[in-house]
């Protein structure tokens, strides 16, 4: 039987059920068992949080206390007061994330149908596009790490789909960061939903094979962005920058991209945008042929890329997401590995975490959030992942949806 009691009468032999907080935001790394630890149960204390939930028919109730004002014996007493009701329990997502994994879905369904469209020879929903775009901006502005790290979440099958939605994304908040208006951010973001639909001319198995795609094969794959451009031109409604970016997202800074080999100044402002974040969300996102990247890790590699990228476009870009972006695992100091969380934007090489031990089974312990630029003195990072990021990776999933429910 679950009951809600307050942070502070928690004591050793309750079975810990949950706090009414965002998951982000308390200390343990699970939700649910038996407290038997007192550092754990110092942290409890220490949490801030007001309120938590146990289980009283797995471990200790709080210890009914007689009243202090009791009436004499034979004295007339008034009948008691109806108990009020045991409140629902009440989710510990934040409601930031639950509205963006809402929108994920609608935003997705949205793309699914463009993509039909296309296949079909129908002209594109410019109505249906534009809102979509609109409500990813707004859900971009009002938390960025959310909604770019529920975007993070896709599966292999969903990725053509999902992809466009997060450039969308990564497009407005690297719009943001550059300085553009909102009316810019959100050009940005169109051309970023709009920019592979020419993969929907593209065979599916093709663009899902498992092994090696053969120079005939990538050949073919290389005619999208000219297959999307060929498609948007026939729609008056498609604004032009929107095909310009569907056209030359391929485009590399020294020339040597496609289908156009432009360089550096003949690239439009809003292309060499979305070459990063569609490079960007491809590493970071399981494919059928390959796993995806820690986020940090592509970071990393995209950086040592000459002539790819507009240079302080990228460093913009980096700004936007961190060096240790949402969702990456790093390695302390101290031994432990760390889950980043949050970015302080104070010092990108500072960001918070969520630390923890694990053993041969992923069984954690010693979790607590830490922000590194609060206490720089408690841990420091000295590598990223690396070879933990394929037994770990799992970790981005339950931080974005354990909605920490008692239950």
């Amino acid at each position: 039987m679950l009951k809600k009691i307050k942070t502070e009468d928690l004591v050793l032999g309750m079975y810990f059920c949950g706090f009414e907080a965002a998951w982000l935001d308390h200390p343990f790394w699970k939700n649910k068992f038996l407290l038997k630890n007192e550092n754990e149960l110092k942290q409890a204390h220490a949490s801030g949080i007001a309120y938590c939930w146990i289980d009283i028919s797995r471990g200790l109730d709080v210890a009914e206390q007689a009243p202090t004002d009791a009436p004499e014996v034979g004295a007339e007493q008034d009948a008691p007061a109806p108990l009020p009701p045991e409140p629902a329990p009440v989710p510990a997502i934040d409601t930031t994330l639950m509205d963006a994994m809402a929108l994920r879905e609608t935003a997705k369904k949205a793309t699914k149908a463009m993509f039909s469209e296309a296949r079909m020879g129908k002209v594109l929903d410019m109505e249906r596009c534009v809102s979509v775009v609109e409500e990813i901006a707004s859900s971009v502005v009002k938390s960025p790490s959310g909604m770019l790290s529920v975007l993070r979440l896709k599966l292999a099958d969903e990725y053509t789909y999902l992809h466009s939605v997060a450039v969308c994304a990564l497009m407005v908040a690297l719009g943001r960061t550059l300085g553009l208006d909102e009316a810019a951010c959100r050009e940005a973001g169109l051309g970023g939903f709009l920019h592979d639909v020419g993969k929907a001319f593209i065979p599916h198995e093709l663009l899902n094979k498992p092994g090696k795609l053969t120079d005939e094969e990538f050949t073919q794959i290389k005619k999208h962005p000219e297959l999307g451009y060929k498609y948007l031109s026939q729609d008056p409604n498609v604004p032009d920058y929107a095909r310009d970016v569907c056209l030359h997202h391929h485009e590399k800074m020294d020339g040597n991209g496609y289908p156009e080999a432009l360089r550096s100044g003949s690239i439009s402002l809003y292309s060499r945008m979305a070459a990063i974040c569609d490079v960007y969300d491809a590493l970071t996102s399981d494919r059928p042929y390959k796993r995806a990247w820690d986020p940090a890790e592509a970071i990393s590699t995209m950086a040592t890329w000459s002539g790819h990228f507009d240079r302080a476009m990228f460093l913009a870009f980096v700004k936007t997401l961190g060096i240790y972006p949402v969702g990456s695992i790093v390695k302390l100091e101290s031994g432990r590995s760390g889950f980043v969380i949050r970015q302080n934007a104070q010092d990108l090489t500072r960001p918070v975490l969520k630390v923890f031990r694990y053993n041969d089974s992923m069984e954690m312990s010693d979790t607590e959030i830490l922000d590194l630029m609060a206490t720089p003195e408690a841990d420091t990072i000295v590598a990223r992942g690396g070879e933990e990021w394929a037994r770990l990776s799992h970790l981005d999933s339950m931080q974005l949806l354990s909605t920490g429910t008692p239950g």
